[in-house]
């Protein structure tokens, strides 16, 4: 055996380099994969070895999909979860080793040690090679245009000035985000306009028609035509709690608290209110709400009343949560958690502590089961027939996010916890509403 093949060997022995496509009710799924630590989930697809697809994605992303593929260096492969070969129509027919198992991991590792050791060809191109840069060689210095910032290299034009929130002029640069960021929700789409690292113009849009979500309705859904146990519903909306700070500690650089909240939320069980807020404690005492949440994104209490949006208006001080009205509910004593911040450091502290009265709750409910029809609240918030937290969070998105620095942004809208297999749940034609 060469050098080189057993360096290559010694590569497909570590940890796979996977960037991650999760689709329509997929995302615990793939969630659940960075548990295993023989898989690495990267965030650019410019520093992973394999593209996995896990369940479908719009129909209207495929070309985006095409070019995300591209993007990854050589050697490469592509697997699919519970998905079809989504590159069909583009001529990739084929070129995806599919996966229908509840773990791909099996799958990834031996893909990842057959690319790296030759027993499997590296992935070619899907889309076309063809030049991007059409003003190549036209105007006197090859940019485009005349005088010497002429013309619109990559379709991108100069930088325009605008005015900044410190009365200083600087370039506005349009940027944006999906519909495969990994902060964002598969098909969402972020588009802004960047003064220095601020926020000046915010729009988001999300896909027209989405895919229908494989699986059974989770507990929320189905109380909304009929009784669900409480233990079932507030385990759920515990464990959803946790999964969504599994998220958010990954997204402020820290994975093995993200790890450790994704443990938590697979162990917990009905009475286990003190593992959480033990594990909320060492949260402050860690210094993350002090230096990686800042007051970002303060929402004055009545711009959230009267939204139904859960943890981030209760948070604010608007004291609405649908179990209230429900009988079940108030003959447990049920009790909702109100701050008065509105803020990410707001939102995570109000659902961690939910987290753990929803396992307390949970332990005393017994048999008790809802009451209310028609209307139920996630963990998000107030859901009902046709309409979702999601959506109406979506709104208020272009508001919270402008005026704000690049990473405050980014942590307040991960903190909306947006959920778009609970919101095509509850549509009637699977379509959302798109903001702007």
């Amino acid at each position: 055996m060469g050098l080189k093949s057993r360096i290559a060997g010694f590569a497909a022995a570590g940890p796979v380099p996977v960037f991650v496509v999760a689709g329509a009710g997929m995302r615990a799924m793939v969630q659940d994969v960075q548990l295993d630590p023989h898989v690495r989930i990267v965030d650019t697809p410019r520093a992973a070895a394999l593209l996995l697809i896990a369940g479908s994605t719009n129909h209207a992303d495929v070309q985006a999909l095409a070019r995300l593929h591209d993007i990854l260096p050589h050697p490469r492969a592509t697997v699919t979860w519970r998905t079809h070969d989504p590159f069909v129509a583009l001529g990739g027919a084929g070129a995806a080793t599919a996966v229908e198992e509840d773990d791909p991991v099996p799958t990834l590792r031996a893909v990842f040690r057959d690319i790296l050791t030759g027993g499997r060809a590296s992935e070619p191109a899907i889309l076309p090679d063809v030049d991007a840069v059409e003003w190549r060689g036209i105007g006197p210095y090859g940019q485009g245009g005349s005088g010497m910032t002429g013309g619109t290299p990559y379709g991108r034009p100069m930088a325009e000035l605008g005015p900044d929130r410190d009365g200083l002029r600087l370039d506005i640069l349009p940027v944006s985000l999906g519909p495969f960021f990994p902060r964002l929700p598969s098909g969402l789409v972020l588009t802004a306009k960047l003064s220095g690292d601020v926020m000046t113009e915010v729009a988001v849009t999300t896909p027209g028609v989405l895919p229908s979500r494989p699986g059974s309705a989770s507990p929320f859904i189905r109380a909304l035509s009929g009784p669900v146990a409480i233990a079932e519903l507030e385990l759920a909306r515990a464990c959803d709690h946790l999964r969504w700070l599994s998220d958010a500690l990954m997204a402020q650089g820290l994975p093995a608290l993200g790890r450790r909240a994704l443990r938590l939320a697979h162990e917990v069980r009905p009475g286990d209110g003190d593992r959480v807020r033990a594990f909320g404690a060492r949260l402050s005492r860690s210094g993350l709400y002090r230096w990686s949440l800042p007051r970002a994104g303060l929402v004055e209490a009545g711009r959230f009343s009267g939204l139904g949006l859960g943890p981030i208006a209760r948070a604010a001080g608007v004291a609405e949560d649908v179990r209230l009205e429900d009988e079940g509910y108030r003959a447990l004593g049920f009790e909702i958690v109100v701050m008065r911040r509105g803020d990410p450091v707001g939102w995570w502290q109000v659902r961690i502590e939910e987290a753990a009265r929803s396992l307390d709750l949970a332990a005393r409910a017994a048999g008790r089961k809802t009451t209310l029809v028609g209307r139920v609240e996630s963990p998000r918030g107030r859901l009902e027939p046709g309409d979702s937290p999601t959506n109406r969070a979506l709104a208020l998105v272009p508001e919270l996010l402008s005026g704000l620095e690049w990473g405050d942004a980014l942590t307040t809208l991960i903190g909306l916890d947006l959920d778009l297999d609970e919101a095509a749940s509850v549509m009637d034609s699977g379509e959302l509403r798109a903001t702007a």
